[in-house]
């Protein structure tokens, strides 16, 4: 049976610098972390060290400058390079890859134009995909180079044009065609954008590189209606061995809530 190995977003993780988080997680019971703030190569012997003296797993790097989507072609050259370099950061510190979120700058962000819609040729959102599918799969084979993998991010309506589900996800993944092109699964985006989430997950079967969990209120796991019981049974049923990492808020305690979170999470995926 598939252990249950918990990771959280390194901003969410208590301490005062990046030793010190990873040894907090490690006594609150962690078995990865996200790496978001310090997706830097040049932080990578850093990381290597707090690993090493904390057995704390770093699971996903960031991508964080440009935009893949954007209309600019500047924006784009610093999308892939940043991208690049996530990738490499990656490969460095033993993480599954680098997680990447293609729309969110442009719905998030009102002073960032659309590709314009250049009907008859194509619509906007016909041309973003192909941007998408042309650049992911550059740094798909990059990130196969490098024995890690791209993992994208399907955000809720509010957050991403596209992609919105799991299945939009796999949609990009099958037109590459490459087995480093992955998804990861959001609850929280999920109990928004999908019909039933535990069906979504076994259909996403070994497309799925990463779960991030939250309540549906986006507050720790059991906090709120989402049921964690029977997405974690679909996780083993797909034989599921990635990381499920904590994107959330944490009310009251921190260290006190994230313990219990640990717990509950645990026992929860004991049971399923």
């Amino acid at each position: 049976m598939a252990e249950l190995r918990l990771s959280i977003r390194e901003t969410m993780a208590p301490g005062a610098n990046l030793m010190e988080r990873f040894q907090n997680l490690r006594r609150l019971g962690f078995d990865g972390i996200e790496i978001t703030a310090s997706s830097r190569l040049e932080l990578a012997d850093e990381i290597l060290r707090a690993k090493e003296a904390t057995g704390i797993q770093p699971t996903i790097t960031s991508a964080g400058a440009g935009c893949l989507i954007d209309p600019r072609k500047e924006e784009r050259d610093l999308a892939v390079q940043s991208h690049r370099e996530a990738i490499e950061l990656a490969a460095r510190i033993g993480a599954v890859g680098v997680l990447t979120v293609p729309g969110i700058k442009i719905r998030m962000q009102p002073d960032r134009p659309r590709i314009p819609d250049l009907r008859p040729l194509k619509s906007t959102p016909e041309l973003e995909f192909d941007l998408m599918v042309a650049l992911y799969g550059e740094l798909a084979d990059y990130a196969q180079q490098h024995g890690v993998f791209l993992i994208i991010e399907p955000l809720n309506r509010y957050e991403q044009y596209f992609p919105r589900t799991l299945a939009d996800g796999i949609k990009i993944c099958q037109t590459i065609g490459s087995p480093h092109c992955k998804i990861m699964a959001d609850l929280f985006h999920m109990n928004i954008e999908e019909a039933e989430i535990a069906a979504s997950l076994r259909e996403a079967g070994d497309y799925l590189a990463n779960v991030h969990l939250a309540d549906s209120n986006r507050q720790t796991p059991g906090r709120g209606h989402t049921d964690f019981l029977s997405a974690f049974r679909a996780l083993k049923e797909i034989g599921y061995s990635y990381f499920c990492g904590l994107e959330c808020g944490v009310p009251g305690d921190q260290e006190a809530e994230l313990s219990r979170t640990v717990k509950y999470l645990r026992e929860t995926w004991e049971r399923a």
